[in-house]
């Protein structure tokens, strides 16, 4: 069973966003692929605008106050005018329907009698549009996790976003090869137990959806947004984990952040910290002689220098109620959302280079008000302005705790400020796409389709290759099941000795912190070939990938050439064995069997790399063996 926090109250909404593997895209013919040569580009700016109730979406201002040019690249290869937004979008992926029907049917969703294609305003550059088609198929449903019934909330098929390929503060730069890309989003009721228990939530509905055999693979086509809270608190939307093993430490780090924020809105009110009335004012005559670098380096390029006064925040910048949580850090991460580094809170004066002098003049700037605390901003005026407008709003919600807000996970399993939290009034319908009757002939042939479920795949890895459990599990949650499959018999390699390779050793390597980007399936194929082909022994293929890892070996052949790890024939090892026998006959005589662990410690140390570990045992007990008769 998990185990609840009862002191914090956290609850945690999640949702699978999971790529299908349907072929084409959702509203067009172009296949699903990624292209790596983008020849065509073109650019849009994105503007927000009232919808039908007369209401402006707040993270839609957000964006659009930011004022960055989106610029589209694309290839004829995987795009075409629907997702330039000069074609209306074509009739629905009908396989793409078929298997958001399965889903939902599979997770005991009531699917929706009609299904109504839906715009939902997006303006953040990753739609040329400005909204995500999203439609509704089921509602309702449940999974079982750790004997804990999990409430399913909906089942929507959607389009994907474009693929962003980098930013600054004045453009952001996306591939359109991703955007339409069919996407069967699941969201769940909010689960309260601990965080590995979420883990474990999204872990087993990933395996319910890869058990349709519909789903894309690999890095990137399965992304998880989290809704966390916690006793008092607002819903914060943190967007993006990729990877499963980061959803603990994502939620473990949101937990302690908006927990240390809450402590930190108690001692604002005890303070009696301001809750409006945040003055900004122009201070760039205060600093024309500063020896801060970062202001100085804004000042060379003619940026302005703004402050924001706050009444009652002195010392309260820096001071940490958590581990790594600072309402300084919050306000930068404010600043940085807009493409802004030039801030900097009065709790870092000194060690930012602002002189005592200078502090005392903003204290007198603003009325000299005792305890209150300042936060300058440096930059171009119009994006200053704004950063100090987005920082006064943080401001006056710092007093409450936390504050709703859409937040992007990181690598690290920290979270980072993206934008507001979207209002309710942001879905419309898609006028250009006909609304589908789901009739009782098309949910037949759907359930038709129903997998029998993973855990009978887990069982025939388990018992077609001689795997463990543990094993043909780790198999199973790689998005190499069919790779394995494949290699294992093309190679002849021991199947335990391949899934290793392909299931564990890269999840081994990344606990060590290493990137594993270099290490992809030609890679560790090229690998298991080698053991398959008695050129590389089995125990030294994590050295091999370690130092591809590393960087330090740019390929598979140039690692096994550095590391001097060519796989060694019989007569080496003889020799070897005839070398450590001749060294500690003694010990065999003497200890008998329980002498063989030590000698093939010893070997081992010296052949690693070079020799099977199986072979190197058959022939140490034959000699040893040979040594005792000869007694």
């Amino acid at each position: 069973m998990p185990q609840e926090r009862p002191s914090t109250g956290m609850k945690v909404g999640l949702e699978i966003h999971q790529q299908l593997a349907s072929g084409h895209k959702l509203f067009c013919s172009c296949p699903a692929v990624k292209s790596e040569d983008l020849p065509l580009s073109f650019e849009r700016t994105l503007r927000p605008a009232q919808s039908e109730t007369g209401k402006t979406d707040p993270a839609a201002v957000f964006e659009f106050s930011r004022h960055r040019v989106n610029q589209y690249h694309w290839s004829p290869e995987s795009a075409c005018l629907v997702e330039a937004d000069e074609e209306p979008p074509h009739p629905i992926n009908e396989g793409a329907l078929e298997t958001a029907v399965i889903a939902s049917q599979i997770l005991g969703s009531k699917v929706i009698d009609e299904v109504h294609v839906m715009r939902k305003i997006v303006i953040d550059g990753s739609n040329t549009t400005g909204f995500q088609r999203t439609a509704s198929v089921g509602l309702g449903g449940s999974i079982e996790v750790d004997g804990v019934r999990v409430g399913v909330q909906s089942v929507t098929l959607e389009e994907d976003a474009a693929r962003i390929l980098g930013e600054d503060s004045k453009k952001r730069r996306f591939a359109l090869d991703r955007l339409g890309v069919p996407l069967v989003e699941v969201a769940l009721d909010p689960v309260e137990g601990s965080p590995e228990f979420v883990g474990r939530v999204a872990l087993q509905l990933g395996r319910i959806l890869r058990s349709t055999k519909r789903v894309a693979r690999g890095l990137g086509t399965i992304r998880q947004d989290l809704n966390i809270s916690v006793a008092g608190g607002r819903v914060v939307e943190v967007k993006g984990v990729q990877r499963l093993q980061l959803i603990p430490k994502v939620v473990e780090y949101e937990l302690r952040r908006q927990v240390g924020l809450q402590e930190a809105a108690v001692e604002l009110k005890k303070r009696g910290a301001a809750t409006s009335g945040f003055a900004t004012k122009e201070v760039t005559r205060l600093f024309s002689s500063t020896r801060s670098s970062v202001l100085s380096k804004e000042l060379a390029r003619n940026s302005a220098v703004l402050c924001v006064a706050a009444p009652g925040f002195q010392g309260m910048f820096g001071w940490e109620p958590s581990p790594g949580v600072r309402l300084g850090k919050e306000i930068a991460d404010v600043a940085r959302a807009s493409g802004l580094g030039g801030v900097i809170h009065s709790d870092e004066f000194e060690k930012q280079g602002v002189s005592s002098a200078e502090a005392a003049s903003l204290h007198a700037e603003f009325g000299g008000h005792k305890g209150s605390g300042f936060v300058l901003v440096a930059g171009p005026r119009g994006v200053a302005e704004a950063v100090c407008a987005g920082i006064v709003l943080r401001l006056q919600a710092a007093t409450a705790g936390v504050p709703a807000e859409t937040r992007a996970a990181t690598d690290s399993g920290e979270t980072r400020y993206l934008r507001p939290r979207p209002g309710a009034q942001r879905m419309y319908p898609e006028t250009d796409v006909p609304m589908i009757v789901m009739d009782p002939e098309r949910l037949e042939l759907s359930r038709r389709s129903l997998p029998k479920g993973w855990d009978s795949e887990v069982v025939r890895l388990e018992r077609e290759y001689t795997l463990s459990r543990d094993m043909a599990l780790k198999v199973y949650d790689s998005d190499l099941e069919e790779d394995f499959e494949r290699i294992t018999k093309e190679t002849g390699v021991q199947p335990s000795v391949a899934a290793s390779i392909l299931a564990e050793a890269p999840t081994r390597l990344a606990r060590e912190g290493l990137a594993l980007e270099p290490l992809g399936l030609e890679v560790l194929e090229e690998v298991i070939s080698l053991i398959g082909s008695g050129r590389l022994a089995k125990e030294a293929a994590i050295d091999v990938m370690r130092a591809i890892a590393k960087g330090s070996s740019a390929d598979v052949e140039s690692a096994v050439v550095a590391l001097g790890l060519g796989a060694v024939g019989e007569e080496e090892v003889l020799v070897a064995i005839e070398r450590v026998i001749a060294r500690d006959r003694g010990l065999i005589l003497e200890r008998g069997e329980r002498s063989f662990s030590p000698l093939m410690g010893e070997l081992m140390r010296e052949l690693r790399g070079k020799a099977d570990g199986a072979l190197v045992s058959r022939l140490l007990k034959k000699k040893m063996d040979e040594v005792r008769g000869s007694g």
